[in-house]
């Protein structure tokens, strides 16, 4: 029983190796973090987490991320939908951003028309990524966390 126990918080783990089947699928933001605090919405107000404040507006936290297979020899596909609440430039559940992406050393989902993420964590329901980036006048770090939806 003992064995049991001690092994049981490395089943939600994904091998490095099952890592692109592990990543379709239809993910959510649990938490947007910056290396540096930052003002993105231009309060005066500089923050690290992104998420939990008023650095992005409410209508880009609820949008939904999609991982896809296209079949052999084709880049995967990658989206980002709207959700229920629009910010105005799409309507509600139609998509924001279409892309394509290939999984590098299984740890770099390299896309066609953003910069690099970075896998820091992957288990079965939750995906951590890096991404650099240009805000507030500066180099920062963007931590993406993602839950499964």
């Amino acid at each position: 029983m003992l064995l049991f126990f001690s092994c049981s918080g490395d089943d939600d783990g994904v091998a490095e190796s099952d890592r692109s089947q592990a990543l379709l699928g239809q993910w959510e933001y649990e938490a947007i973090d910056s290396n540096t605090a930052v003002d993105i919405n231009g309060d005066g107000t500089v923050n690290v987490d992104l998420f939990n404040t008023n650095e992005i507006r409410q209508c880009l936290k609820d949008n939904l991320t999609f991982f896809s297979s296209r079949g052999p020899g084709e880049k995967s596909a990658f989206s980002i939908n709207e959700n229920g609440l629009s910010c105005g430039e799409v309507p509600a559940f139609q998509n924001v951003e279409d892309d394509r992406y290939e999984l590098i050393n299984n740890e770099i989902i390299r896309f066609e028309n953003r910069n690099d993420w970075v896998i820091v964590e992957f288990t079965k329901n939750r995906l951590v990524v890096d991404q650099e980036d240009f805000l507030d006048d500066q180099d920062v770090v963007i931590t993406y966390t993602f839950k499964r939806s």
